[in-house]
């Protein structure tokens, strides 16, 4: 009775929450438009057309193909992940990720549901988490090369200056940490749980798992000892992944104020900013209002216009919505509802957590 009631009580804050972060989202995406000028947006979006909006597309799947196949590398023999079979499962993970708030924590347990028929939940699970640390280190070397062309070409005021370093000195421990978690014996969910387990807490039921969970983490410790000839081929999938972003926020500029106005430089910074939007904003669905907010005051700082950045924005939620679309319309073709995927999703999670036999 009692968990039923907690269990109720959270989903209660969590629908609250839910409500205050669409209502906060909504407010700040109308305050962009209108700041920015509805004429000038509109004039943008048409510029850029049926036809160009079909190259960003194109450049935005080829960016989910590339990790797909990151990921289908990072599968240990002799499981074998098939583009066909993760392609669809990366879709729509993304899709959950995008639709509501707090999905995020479980779009990537959703891919691993998704292919368990194919590849056992651990091998995947784990291959994923490996992706996902070298895709965070190739995230953060494009937010550093950003913010490091953004102060070294335009001036900037103190504040931003040094949020800006902040954020790279940020970054930069952070990449240092995945990278150990790669190469060292860094277990962290093991440390934990032994030093719980010395002090006698749920000392049974840790006691259970500590050894499964310390195998699985282990997976992940010896990726680049295991699979060295298979890590550079998974470095360069992602790293291709972000010069595909710097190209397509290249293409989108350039379509909507011409060639005159885009520059590499600027692609770069533009979409470090979305890289870094997304990392701290993810409980935000599809990012409204943020996004378009963020990039306007980037493009103005780049003496591209507010109007710009924000149309940057609206194009980036356009595709988005598109592959969410698609997502949605392979999970109901598998008979799943979105609640029933996010159900499965953080089963998964909790399996692949707790599982480290058997791959």
């Amino acid at each position: 009775m009692g968990r039923q009631a907690l269990g109720s009580s959270g989903r209660g804050h969590v629908t609250v929450a839910s409500v205050v972060v669409a209502v906060l989202s909504l407010a700040l995406f109308v305050y962009s438009l209108r700041t920015a000028g509805l004429r000038e947006i509109l004039d943008g979006v048409l510029r850029i057309g049926p036809g160009g909006f079909a190259v960003i597309l194109l450049l935005s799947g080829a960016r989910l193909a590339l990790r797909t196949l990151a990921w289908g590398l990072c599968v240990d023999p002799p499981a074998r992940l098939r583009f066909r079979d993760g392609f669809p499962a990366m879709l729509i993970g993304e899709a959950l990720g995008n639709l509501t708030p707090f999905a995020n924590v479980l779009a990537e347990p959703a891919k691993s549901a998704l292919v368990r028929r194919k590849v056992p939940l651990v091998a995947s699970f784990s291959a994923l988490v490996v992706e996902n640390i070298i895709y965070a280190v190739t995230v953060g070397l494009v937010i550093v090369l950003g913010a490091v062309a953004f102060l070294g070409q335009f001036p900037v005021g103190q504040a931003l200056r040094l949020a800006t370093i902040g954020s790279v000195v940020a970054v930069c421990l952070f990449v240092l940490l995945a990278y150990g978690m790669l190469q060292a014996d860094v277990k962290p969910v093991t440390h934990a749980l032994e030093w719980l387990h010395g002090r006698n807490f749920a000392r049974h039921a840790i006691g259970r798992q500590l050894a499964r969970v310390r195998d699985f983490e282990a997976r992940i410790n010896s990726f680049t000892t295991r699979s060295r000839d298979r890590l550079l081929p998974v470095i360069s999938l992602d790293l291709l992944f972000q010069v595909a972003g710097v190209a397509e926020t290249y293409v989108t500029v350039a379509l909507i104020g011409g060639l005159g106005s885009a520059s590499i430089l600027s692609a770069l910074i533009l979409e470090s900013t979305g890289r870094v939007i997304t990392a701290v904003f993810r409980f935000v669905p599809m990012r409204l209002g943020v996004d378009e907010a963020g990039s306007g005051l980037v493009t103005a700082a780049l003496r591209l216009g507010t109007a710009m950045g924000v149309t940057v924005g609206l194009v980036r939620k356009a595709r988005l919505l598109v592959w969410t679309g698609i997502g949605v319309v392979l999970l109901l073709h598998r008979g799943l509802s979105v609640k029933r995927a996010l159900d499965e999703a953080q089963a998964a999670a909790a399996e692949g957590r707790e599982s480290g036999r058997g791959a």
